[in-house]
């Protein structure tokens, strides 16, 4: 089963509004984007989330209106814990951004593998490329990892999730960087804020040695 029709699935099943329904469904996505970044296999991660209908089952007991006030998602927060509590415990703070969730990190500054201008380049060129909606050039730019995690959806779906019309590119604010060592890989992982005339965007991307694009999601 491919991420999409897991989430096809999943989306089936609840017993929502539209407007919630995407929300749930983008939060699902990205957690496995997540989850994929980190090098899991899909297989792995669904498995640990469950069938689409047990998923959805929890989410529609969390939407019951005497449990929304005290928590929406009460069941499915702790599903995901499950998921990721390893790596949350060496959830690391610096430069004034939360950095990836994994077990090691060094400063890019000090990197033996990585050149920060090099990665704050290639991070621009990626978020050009995005805001510019040209899809196919951005595809090559990724890595076999990636393609596999895109298999079932594209950038255009990614995109959608924010919003369709997003306007003209404004501003990219500052390009938070670190290197990352899991699971003996390295590689650059990238985050910052970027503006547009009718969203704000946050990204949050990784690329390995050869500067392919790892891992990508944004919210």
């Amino acid at each position: 089963m491919t991420k999409q029709q897991y989430i096809r699935q999943v989306g089936k099943a609840l017993q929502c509004a539209p407007a919630k329904k995407g929300e749930i469904l983008r939060q699902l996505d990205s957690d496995i984007e997540i989850g994929l970044d980190e090098g899991r296999e899909l297989w792995e991660i669904l498995e640990e989330m469950g069938s689409p209908r047990a998923l959805a089952r929890e989410f529609n007991e969390n939407l019951d209106p005497e449990e929304r006030n005290r928590g929406r998602r009460r069941k499915w927060v702790r599903r995901i814990l499950c998921i990721f509590g390893a790596i949350l415990a060496a959830l690391a703070v610096g430069a004034g951004i939360i950095y990836w969730m994994l077990p090691k990190e060094r400063n890019i500054e000090d990197s033996k593998t990585f050149d920060a201008a090099t990665v704050q380049s290639r991070a621009e060129e990626v978020i050009a490329l995005f805001s510019a909606q040209e899809y196919e050039t951005l595809e090559g730019y990724a890595s076999e990892e990636m393609r596999e995690a895109l298999s079932g959806t594209s950038f255009s779906y990614i995109r959608g999730y924010i919003g369709e019309d997003w306007g003209e590119l404004q501003s990219i604010g500052r390009i938070y960087m670190a290197e990352i060592h899991e699971r003996g890989k390295v590689y650059a992982a990238v985050q910052v804020n970027v503006s547009y005339e009718n969203a704000n965007v946050t990204f949050t991307m990784s690329f390995n040695r050869q500067m392919e694009l790892y891992g990508f999601y944004v919210k």
